[in-house]
């Protein structure tokens, strides 16, 4: 640092790591050696990140500074500069996401079978097709809304396109008027198969007749447009009655909030943008000018679609669990033992069926269960009405508030409580985000706790998509915790000292300071001790300040932060025994491992909680160890793998910036790993041959 040079901040900026994990879920769609649809898949997740990047954080950060927030209260940058980097990044990243899709991703396509059709593509045969298609089904829907001067502007819903139209008419003056596109039609349409799979665009079709709606008037200008509102609701839980109606009211609050990001094709004229701007109350910075198509998460659904012809990642299909027997046996095999389930490389199944069988088990007595985020059509859901409706005590803990899906468990909620299951929705105030199940059940030794804990949520379909770790046990201490923890969240029991888990708030941010700082009292200069742990994200400061003090004292830190990490790894005096990787691969990273030396005593931990104020201060949090140390050493080679992870791992500098790192002698993806020991342990052939790998325990800090 030059002499009179400021010091580096303290601390990372939340905002801006995250856009540098997004960049990343972009640089994986510019990936020329994945196969097409997979690129497709994350350009488009890339874009509904960054919708929600913009309705939650984009948002607060805005209303800081109209409030007059110069700066955190713990940070040294100002807000003001955070928000002006995050547009000028944002913009940077949506350039190259437009880049990438139409130089590289729809020639990949049209090379694979799948055409996204012009206007001057589509055939006269696909052309009737669509005019009638257009006249049946579309016409009746759409509903043009005049802007008049002195009169409100019509209301536009989160994230609708829609189209902005001038209007010439002789001998009266211009007008403007606006047509949303329906929400509940399809946005890609198949028009034809001839030669591949041939696409038309909604907006297209309704582009091109759009003059229709205005007898008597030509068309002078149009341009599509699409705005983001700010999505960042509570409901005041403890004010409302009713929390389903609270949630209710969220909803509606969501569809119209401020406006905070005006996106608009490249093509429009200024005079259209101007006005847009102007009725939505926006900055420049806050218009995204693109080429076109607005809204590109429609590529998530579309690489679902089985019958493309176009390439897609070769399948890794879960695993069964040789250990875990077929059918009812599954009692008895978790009364003697834990199963640790590695999602998804391995089955979800087993948890469905403990379920299944508990709905149907006549020795079973209750369940009890916390739902966070659950599949549309969900198995879960199902099981616990059977359940009821055959007479056992059925508790769901079901947390409403669960952003963006609180919709679907409002509906749930009322679902569970016409089949009788005692529906609550936890303390007032906190959210509950927590995973676990328990079930209490008659056996040959009496009253017997079986439970299943872990670091997802009971979703059957993210539980394809996601990378979780779960434990299936009927360890005492373990489901007398669960049974306490039930009884906190549910009722007003007090908490008693627990046995093994740890619970936010009540004691989890203690817990964490206080393994940190063990880790320090037993690290000498013979034997540092060590500190590795997996999440989304690490964000809390305090946390943070343990960790720095952990590093100081000669503790070796190694972090795998998938998203936002404040902290800056590194620094001379700070941070220098600190190294933090993120890893981004098809599955998402979502568990939480917490491993701590402890002077050669190694204790592992798995939960639901992030490093963050929310997880750690503001909702109901488990973490628990993992008492087998067979299994505690099968976590540590997973922390290993992605710790040695050289192909979809990137490396954190001081600076904020996620680089590559050196590949070595040897390609290592730890996700291909993984999938390839779950196959090899399906077939009979143990863990797989890990010395084929690595040995691990040798990379360098």
């Amino acid at each position: 640092m030059s002499e009179g040079a400021s010091p580096e901040p303290r601390y990372l900026s939340r905002a801006l790591t995250w856009l540098g994990f997004n960049g990343r879920v972009l640089e994986e769609a510019q990936d020329s050696t994945l196969p097409v649809l997979e690129r497709a898949r994350f350009l488009g997740i890339f874009f509904s990140n960054l919708d929600e990047f913009f309705m939650i954080r984009v948002s607060g950060l805005r209303e800081a500074v109209e409030a007059g927030v110069e700066r955190p209260a713990d940070g040294e940058e100002s807000i003001a500069g955070i928000l002006a980097q995050v547009g000028q990044r944002t913009h940077g990243l949506v350039r190259v996401g437009y880049t990438t899709y139409h130089r590289e991703i729809l020639p990949s396509l049209a090379a694979g079978g799948v055409h996204f059709l012009t206007e001057e593509e589509v055939a006269p045969k696909e052309r009737a097709f669509l005019d009638r298609l257009f006249e049946r089904e579309i016409l009746p829907i759409l509903t043009p809304a005049a802007v008049e001067p002195g009169l409100p502007f019509p209301h536009i819903t989160n994230f609708a396109l829609c189209f902005a139209v001038r209007l010439a008419r002789v001998g009266a003056e211009e007008r403007f008027a606006l047509v949303q596109l329906p929400r509940q039609y399809p946005r890609w349409i198949q028009v034809g198969s001839k030669g591949g799979f041939r696409f038309a665009l909604l907006e297209d079709v309704v582009r091109r007749r759009l003059v229709e709606l205005f007898p008597g008037h030509e068309i002078r200008d149009l341009a599509l447009f699409r705005v983001t509102r700010d999505a960042d609701f509570a409901t005041d839980d403890q004010e409302e009655e009713d929390l389903v109606e609270a949630v209710k009211n969220v909803l509606k609050r969501r569809r119209s909030g401020d406006p905070v990001r005006l996106e608009i094709e490249s093509s429009a004229s200024e005079e259209i943008t101007a006005r847009l701007t102007a009725a939505f109350q926006l900055d420049q910075g806050s218009v995204y000018r693109v080429p076109g198509p607005l809204d590109l998460k429609f590529l998530i659904e579309l690489a679902r679609v089985p019958s493309l012809p176009a390439p897609r990642a070769a399948s890794w299909p879960p695993q069964p669990v040789p250990e875990i027997p077929p059918g009812e046996a599954l009692w008895e095999a978790v009364a003697e033992r834990d199963f640790l389930l590695f999602h998804p490389y391995e089955t979800f199944e087993p948890v469905l069926r403990l379920l299944t069988l508990a709905s149907q088990d006549p020795a079973v007595l209750a369940i009890k269960q916390v739902l966070y985020r659950t599949a549309p059509n969900s198995e879960v859901i199902r099981a616990l009405e059977s359940a009821a409706e055959n007479g056992k005590q059925v508790t769901a803990l079901l947390e409403l508030q669960a952003r963006f899906d609180e919709e679907r468990n409002a509906t749930w909620a009322r679902r569970l409580e016409d089949a009788g299951v005692q529906v609550l929705y936890g303390l007032a105030g906190l959210k509950t985000h927590a995973k676990a199940l328990l079930i209490v059940r008659r056996g040959t030794r009496g009253i017997e706790r079986y439970a299943h804990v872990g670091t997802g949520n009971y979703n059957e379909r993210t539980v394809l998509e996601y990378s979780d770790l779960s434990l299936l046990t009927s360890n005492e201490d373990l489901c007398a915790d669960l049974t306490a923890f039930f009884n906190v969240v549910t009722g007003y029991s007090e908490p008693l000292p627990w046995r093994m888990i740890a619970m936010a708030p009540l004691g989890l941010r203690r817990r964490f300071l206080d393994l940190i700082h063990r880790e320090i009292e037993k690290s000498t200069a013979e034997e540092p001790g060590m500190i590795r742990a997996k999440m989304n994200a690490l964000v809390d400061k305090q946390i943070v300040d343990a960790l720095y003090d952990a590093s100081a004292a000669g503790v070796k830190v190694l972090l795998n932060v998938r998203g936002s990490c404040v902290l800056r790894p590194g620094v001379k005096g700070m941070s220098e025994n600190i190294r933090v990787v993120s890893v981004v691969d098809r599955f998402l990273e979502h568990s939480r491992i917490f491993e701590f030396r402890n002077g050669g005593d190694t204790e592992t931990y798995l939960g639901s909680a992030d490093w963050m104020p929310r997880n750690l201060d503001r909702r109901v949090e488990l973490v628990f160890p993992i008492a087998d140390p067979l299994l505690r050493s099968r976590l540590a080679h997973i922390l290993d793998v992605l710790l040695a992870d050289n192909l979809k791992s990137r490396e954190l500098r001081a600076d904020g910036v996620l680089v590559k790192r050196p590949r070595g002698r040897r390609v290592l993806r730890a996700q291909e790993i993984f999938w390839e020991e779950a196959r090899l342990r399906a077939e009979g052939r143990g863990e797989g041959d890990r010395s084929a790998f690595v040995p691990l325990r040798s990379a360098p800090p």
